[in-house]
């Protein structure tokens, strides 16, 4: 029986197998349980925050080299915005320059997370 099984059948609730099973992956997420002999007393730490992307700086790239450097990096870019407020859409992504994006630079965020750019066209 393991550790976590004997604890539970000392303090007068035994578990049979299934239990004890859920009871590892209920306490895998929590993170580590330090068990003391003789005692009762738990000792959870709290789960390891998941692993974060820093977001890369793409302000004055051309929007193409800034979708690039976004998708490298593991992140859903959605459709630019126009920075002039005119609504343009970007059809050559090239010759548009990225004035500002959401979320800024250096902001740690989840693999997939969406990425926008505010673009205008190197002509205005």
């Amino acid at each position: 029986m393991s550790p976590i099984g004997e604890f539970c059948t000392s303090i007068g609730s035994p578990l049979d197998h299934t239990k004890e099973v859920f009871m590892k992956k209920s306490l895998a997420i929590l993170g580590s349980v330090v068990l003391l002999a003789g005692m009762t007393t738990l000792t959870v730490q709290p789960a390891q925050a998941s692993k974060c992307i820093k977001v890369k700086s793409a302000v004055g790239k051309n929007y193409q080299a800034a979708q690039d450097t976004w998708r490298a990096q593991g992140l859903y870019v959605m459709p630019a915005r126009d920075g002039k407020g005119w609504g343009r859409t970007a059809w050559l992504d090239r010759n548009w320059k990225v004035v500002g994006q959401i979320p800024k630079a250096g902001t740690c965020v989840k693999k997939n997370a969406n990425v926008r750019a505010t673009i205008i066209k190197y002509t205005d």
